[in-house]
């Protein structure tokens, strides 16, 4: 049994995830940025958890927002943690980085969007807002949530508010897994994701949070 401060970060596309990635892999933290690519099953999450020594784990993905309910109900004492941007604004900064036509990516924002519906009316979280993410109030106040018993360094906090993360490059560290979980923008697979559940597998310990 493994005694862990689990937390996910969900997020619609283009929502600094990345960036909330890098800012909670600290001293006794680690969390996982779009580690979905790499993920088989849901099972994953507990092998990703159960090999990290720290205790506070994470895992910041917008990919993983489309399982919200399954992972909600897998672990429903976790922290969660909401990027929170306008639909629209999100989507027109996706569609201009990307050049992915925009017809293709209003079905994926809409479930986005009952998956946001979702965790406003069941679950507790909190959320820091798209134009509050430079505030340094409001991003010690998601840390405290987050990791309340961690301390919050200023100063790290002001060396990585100055850096630019434009983009996650989606084949690195590694070649995207051929049976990754991440829908991107299939939408039979989105669509398919109610159907699928956790498979725990007994050989992976079993995460008390």
């Amino acid at each position: 049994m493994i005694d862990k401060n689990i937390f996910f970060i969900f997020s619609t596309a283009r929502c600094r995830s990345t960036w909330f990635a890098n800012f909670f892999t600290y001293k006794n933290t680690f969390c996982y940025n779009e580690e979905s690519r790499y993920m088989s099953c849901l099972d994953d999450i507990y092998e990703r958890v159960s090999q990290r020594k720290e205790y506070n784990v994470g895992f910041s993905d917008p990919e993983l927002f489309h399982y919200i309910e399954k992972i909600h109900k897998e672990f429903p004492t976790a922290r969660y943690l909401f990027l929170e941007r306008d639909l629209q604004d999100s989507l027109e900064s996706l569609h201009n980085i990307s050049s992915i036509p925009k017809n293709i990516l209003i079905p994926k924002y809409s479930v986005w969007e009952k998956n946001i519906c979702y965790l406003k009316n069941n679950m507790n979280f909190h959320t820091i807002n798209f134009n509050s993410m430079d505030d340094v109030l409001s991003v010690s106040s998601a840390w405290k949530y987050i990791l309340p018993e961690e301390e919050f360094d200023v100063g790290r906090y002001e060396l990585l508010s100055s850096m630019l993360i434009s983009v996650t490059i989606a084949n690195k560290p590694y070649n995207i897994h051929p049976n990754s979980i991440s829908p991107y923008f299939d939408l039979k697979k989105i669509h398919n994701i109610k159907n699928e559940e956790f498979h725990y597998n007994s050989s992976i310990p079993k995460i008390i949070i």
